[in-house]
């Protein structure tokens, strides 16, 4: 639970749901409704609302760029900053080019919600906003029409969140600014907006539930994997989160909603509403550590025959995917051979292959040497000197024929 990465993309969600959701409120449960003297105040205030959610979105994701560039690197974060690391992760990604291409809709967001009379282009900006991270995710590393299939589920399951969790502290504020005016033009139109948000928050629901099943489906082997994997334990646990949060948005609908606008209706509905934000946070924070998790489903078979005695790791990055195979796999002389590719099992073209051997003992000699690549695109290594059993850690660094380095690296197990 100490994984900055799974934080820093946990806030990163939190922000872009924010922005998006505000904005989502402001047009599907405001809409047309006729406004209470004085809302532009509270327009202001749903505009700091997303320009909040839109900055924290931008730094979240920047922090994000390095400390991957770091990770695939094996550099510091600084120096991925200064020598170039994060500008390569950017620039040569897809999940890079989302985020310049995030930027942008951001940019273009915060300028949008400036007019008032705008309401359907920035709706259309924040959902792209709000859904383009699919692209990037499990989802959009899976193959063939199954994988499409998940990332139109993903991005269906992003859009809801928005229009339920992204929406409430805009209705919290709503809340807060009807039971301060006690005006009865402002009364009235908190009913309205109250039962429009608890439609759009039902529709979500249902749809997070629908998706939520599919999503399960593709990355989990089976339901016994929910209590005997550690990915499967956090969609449990985000399974019950989300229980809890139904379980409080049903009694807002139907208990206080009818009663509104007794001072006492407002006011548990802005309590309760705010216990679904401090849940919803909870969620984030399992999604952000689900991201770092690979899914129980989310395993590639070896795409050659592994010789009986031969040990076999497959290393798997948002860049690159490699297949590493030493034989025979126990201490003493081997060759080792590496097939490297893309997420859809193509071969990867690159310029140089070098691999990296780490012994389990600490003061043991590490190797490191050149790949040679053969007619088939795959890279051996030739009569390597395995000093001793155990875990190894092995290293591949594949330098693309764009320059970009992209560093794998897993444990495997040498027998004796």
């Amino acid at each position: 639970m100490t994984d900055p990465l799974a934080l820093i993309r946990a806030a990163h969600f939190a922000a872009t749901l924010l922005a998006s959701g505000t904005v989502f409120f402001a047009a599907l449960a405001i809409g047309s409704t006729r406004l209470p003297r004085n809302f532009s105040t509270l327009r202001t205030h749903m505009n700091v609302l997303v320009w909040t959610g839109l900055v924290l979105s931008v730094l979240t994701g920047a922090i994000w760029i390095i400390w991957l560039a770091a990770s695939i690197f094996g550099e510091s974060l600084a120096e991925v900053c200064l020598n170039g690391g994060a500008w390569s992760v950017l620039a040569d990604t897809r999940f890079g080019w989302i985020c310049c291409l995030r930027l942008l809709l951001a940019v273009l967001l915060g300028l949008l919600v400036l007019d008032p009379a705008q309401r359907a282009w920035p709706t259309a900006v924040a959902a792209a906003f709000l859904a383009l991270p699919a692209f990037a995710s499990h989802a959009g590393a899976t193959p063939g029409p199954r994988g499409d299939v998940h990332v139109i589920s993903d991005v269906v399951h992003l859009l809801s969140a928005g229009g339920w969790l992204g929406g409430l502290p805009a209705f919290v504020w709503l809340l807060w600014t009807a039971r301060r005016r006690q005006k009865p033009s402002w009364y009235d139109f908190t009913i309205t907006v109250t039962r429009r948000f608890s439609w759009n928050a039902a529709i979500s629901v249902g749809a997070l539930l629908a998706t939520g099943i599919v999503n399960s489906w593709n990355l989990l082997g089976g339901p016994r994997d929910l209590w005997t994997t550690d990915y499967g334990r956090l969609v449990g646990f985000k399974v019950v989160l989300l229980v809890a949060m139904i379980a409080i948005a049903t009694v807002n609908k139907f208990h206080l909603t009818p009663r509104l606008p007794a001072r006492a209706a407002l006011r548990n509905l802005k309590r309760n509403s705010l216990a679904e934000i401090g849940i919803g946070l909870c969620v984030l924070v399992l999604v952000g550590y689900l991201g770092r998790l690979q899914p129980t489903a989310h395993v590639h078979p070896a795409t050659t025959p592994i010789p009986p005695d031969a040990a076999f790791t497959h290393i798997h990055a948002p860049e690159a995917m490699a297949d590493v195979t030493i034989d025979p796999g126990r201490a003493g002389r081997s060759t080792v051979t590496i097939r490297v590719s893309r997420e859809d099992f193509t071969t990867f073209a690159a310029k140089d292959v070098r691999l990296g051997l780490d012994p389990p003992a600490a003061p043991g000699k590490s190797l490191d040497l050149n790949a040679k690549q053969q007619p088939d695109g795959t890279w051996t290594v030739d009569d390597i000197a395995l000093a001793e059993p155990g875990v190894w850690t092995v290293r591949v660094i594949v330098i693309a024929q764009s320059g970009e380095t992209i560093v794998l690296d897993a444990p495997i197990v040498i027998d004796r």
